[in-house]
């Protein structure tokens, strides 16, 4: 892989600068217990040095006067740096944002109720009397094929003859008529079968419970005279039971029949504590603004009763999703936020948006990325030094929402400087596709680092969307390196600085010597020179004329007149 000399000569000098910076750290006290003036590099505030006039060793920008607190430099307005003594004294344990699968517990109310599939209706199919009833109460037990009554029928007599005159006939399709004629009048099997061996009427016929269950209706008494299709009594089993549950309407779509279900209740703790949904009714009460699930229960043990109080619980599959540890999340006037870890003790606020959250892992749908390390244990102490760090810087600084122009929102030197290193990265990637080398990806890393002190800074702001979409662009470009990749990175990272470049601080980047291209196809790209050399390939392009007009930049002194883009 080819780097160019300038880059090299960076990584180079890099390793030197550490031993440099501590060196000039250890003199921090004591140049400003005498006044001495002390100044930093934006992009790399941990280099501390008393020269004016000086660069940085490691990416060659201009140094700046550095502020009170340059020993422990903060990573932006809201961010801050952390002494590895201090991270293990508050305990700070990180932990990474990652994509696993959530499950969701739902929680509903419910009441018993009989199961209606376990309901069985005794009735008349042909007109008589009830004689020899044996159930005489609601509530008396039933099992299967006892003889709730017998019944005296003209009817069924006459039925009876017809079918003892087939069968002396021994006509078998008049037998077979006949034998259905008895069935369709409520003549049973058994009474059938004892008519056919003893070749005499019954009278008084039997009529047997086909299922069993308890006697939830008792409709007539000994003796009463009935009609077809009056109801003598209604059998109910309790073996397995329904409990109707009414669940949040945002909740419903969560659930499906067949998905496991537990349970408590209080009038029945040592009932079955499993279920299962049964079904998941259609409609949604427009007061209450829930709709009901039935779920069927076993009770074999006959302890749930219809009427009974049940608190339910559905675990749901929610499917993968970004999530954190709940820990994680810090809630406050500002909503929901956490503190990003960037390495080498540095730490970030971001806000962020959360979804549910379940076994200890709460959604992230919006503020984080996949890999990102937050903090899971310590943050507090963290969270409280950042806001009074932001408290801090916001006295001396203007305010700036996201209806400020590019070209109003305030800056001060140092920070314009920092947003100039995605200027130099577009330089960077445009040299390594004209030249035909792979870029290399950890020269991107402290950029991005940066860019995310940025958004936190401006993320208010117009400026804070071109931060993030830069920051896309650049990740997009690590993972590409060269070839037509990197060109789709370069035309992305390009497309999301133009803004800034057109309407924040169009004339500083004129002055600097900067070019704008544009080819035919729409992309962009800058040069440091106004000779034509399009990375995209050979269409044809033209320069693009600068505005006249300059960023509300805030300098406390004179910037030097160096390039910026030195060393990159």
């Amino acid at each position: 892989m080819r780097i160019p000399s300038l880059l090299l000569l960076a990584l180079l000098t890099a390793l030197a600068a550490c031993g440099e910076a501590s060196l000039k750290r250890s003199d921090t006290a004591e140049a400003e217990s005498s006044g001495e003036a002390l100044y930093t590099c934006p992009m790399h505030p941990h280099y501390i040095s008393t020269d004016p006039d000086g660069s940085c060793p490691i990416c060659g920008m201009d140094l700046v006067p550095a502020s009170s607190d340059a020993a422990l430099p903060t990573t932006g307005s809201a961010g801050i740096a952390v002494t590895p003594e201090i991270i293990q004294t508050i305990g700070v344990r990180t932990a990474v944002a990652k994509v696993t699968p959530m499950t969701q517990m739902l929680r509903a109310f419910g009441t018993v109720e009989a199961n209606e599939r376990q309901e069985t209706v005794v009735a008349s199919r042909v007109e008589g009397w009830i004689e020899d009833l044996a159930v005489r109460a609601v509530g008396d037990p039933v099992d299967p094929g006892t003889v709730l009554y017998r019944l005296y029928s003209p009817d069924l007599i006459a039925a009876q003859k017809d079918f003892l005159n087939a069968l002396d006939i021994g006509n078998e399709a008049r037998i077979s008529a006949v034998r259905q004629r008895l069935v369709s009048l409520g003549m049973q099997g058994p009474s059938i079968a004892e008519l056919e061996r003893s070749r005499e009427v019954i009278e008084r016929v039997a009529i047997r419970a086909e299922d069993g269950g308890i006697v939830s209706e008792l409709n007539t008494r000994d003796g009463d005279y009935i009609k077809p299709g009056d109801d003598v009594m209604t059998l109910q089993s309790y073996e397995d039971v329904w409990v109707i549950a009414d669940m949040p309407e945002q909740d419903l779509h969560l659930v499906s029949a067949g998905q496991a279900a537990t349970l408590d209740f209080p009038s029945a703790p040592d009932a079955d504590s499993s279920g299962r949904v049964d079904y998941v009714y259609p409609t949604v009460d427009p007061a209450t603004r829930t709709g009901r699930l039935r779920i069927v229960v076993s009770n074999a043990s006959g302890r749930l009763r219809p009427g009974a109080y049940a608190d339910i619980r559905i675990e749901t599959e929610a499917g993968a999703m970004l999530a954190v540890p709940s820990e994680a999340v810090l809630r406050d006037s500002r909503g929901a936020h956490v503190i990003l870890a960037l390495g080498e003790g540095r730490f970030l606020p971001r806000v962020v948006e959360t979804g549910m959250s379940a076994g200890g892992m709460t959604e992230i749908e919006a503020g984080l990325q996949e890999g990102d390390r937050v903090v899971a244990s310590g943050q507090y102490l963290l969270d409280s030094e950042a806001k009074l760090r932001e408290g801090f810087s916001s006295l001396n600084r203007l305010q700036a929402d996201e209806d400020t122009p590019l070209d109003r929102i305030p800056l001060d030197q140092a920070t314009l400087a920092q947003i100039d290193h995605f200027a130099d990265m577009a330089l960077y990637f445009h040299e390594a596709l004209t030249d035909g080398y792979a870029i290399e990806p950890s020269f991107i890393d402290p950029l991005l680092t940066l860019s995310e002190s940025l958004a936190g800074r401006f993320g208010g702001t117009r400026l804070g969307p071109i931060v993030t979409e830069t920051q896309a662009a650049l990740r997009e470009a690590k993972a590409a390196e060269k070839g037509e990749p990197l060109a789709e990175a370069l035309s992305d990272l390009m497309e999301a600085f133009e803004p800034w470049l057109m309407e924040g601080a169009p004339q500083h980047y004129a002055d600097e010597g900067l070019t704008l291209f544009r080819d035919v196809n729409g992309h962009l790209w800058l040069q440091e020179s106004s000779v034509l050399r399009n990375p995209y390939g050979t269409a044809d392009a033209e320069s693009v004329a600068w505005p006249e007009r300059m960023a509300a930049v805030r300098e406390t002194e004179p910037r030097p007149a160096s390039d910026p883009h030195a060393n990159h």
